[in-house]
């Protein structure tokens, strides 16, 4: 029963590991999306100015909950190695 417990432990790292890769490439396609369709090129100086935007605009949203995704899963994943080893 043992076995199977740190089996099961083993193989829910393996997954929050897995989606935590995985939002934090999300994070950087928004983050990309979001500077690449934002830069202005202002003809008169040849300078590249950045337009604000409203942190509620979506692509700022999803960058923030896919990084608190990433931060959650890494932290579940320390969390669960923790409690293996604290255990006698």
């Amino acid at each position: 029963m043992k076995v199977l417990n740190i089996i099961k432990s083993y193989f829910l790292q393996l997954i929050l590991s897995i989606v935590a890769y995985l939002s934090w490439i999300q994070t950087i396609e928004i983050a990309n999306q979001r500077y690449m369709g934002k830069l202005i090129r202002n003809r008169s100086e040849q300078d590249i100015v950045f337009v604000a935007t409203d942190v509620t605009s979506g692509l700022e949203g999803g960058a923030l909950a896919m990084g608190l995704i990433c931060c959650v899963c890494i932290v579940m994943v320390v969390w669960i190695e923790k409690s293996k080893k604290s255990k006698p």
